[in-house]
């Protein structure tokens, strides 16, 4: 039936897409509830930092271990982690770190993973 044209498939992005995706609307939430760099105060050049770093998958995603840097403190002081540990004592507590390690295991996230961190952070 040549009147019929042939329906196009949604092509799905890969996981790496999705996890770039996420990546990218964790990053702009966390800069727009922190405002400033967390551990100096600087307003300039602003980033996601972690504290425990993100190939940690299931704490990548965690809005306690996502914090705000400029990028001078996350990336030429290395996270000034001591700044930033202070920081995360402040804010959560003194168990903080502590809970935060314990979190620290493998990880896999699928694509519905990734879908709904998407979604949240919009």
């Amino acid at each position: 039936m040549p009147y019929l044209k042939k329906l196009k498939k949604k092509k799905l992005k890969t996981i790496s897409q999705l996890k770039k995706e996420a990546d990218r609307k964790m990053s702009l939430w966390v800069r727009a509830r922190d405002g400033g760099c967390v551990t100096c105060g600087s307003k300039e050049n602003l980033q996601n930092g972690h504290y425990i770093p993100r190939n940690w998958m299931a704490l990548r995603y965690d809005e306690r271990n996502n914090n705000c840097q400029c990028l001078v403190c996350n990336v030429f002081k290395k996270g000034n982690m001591d700044e930033y540990a202070r920081f995360l004592i402040r804010k959560y507590g003194p168990e903080i770190l502590e809970t935060l390690n314990k979190l620290k295991k493998p990880t896999q996230f699928k694509r519905k993973d990734f879908e709904l961190i998407i979604s949240n952070y919009k």
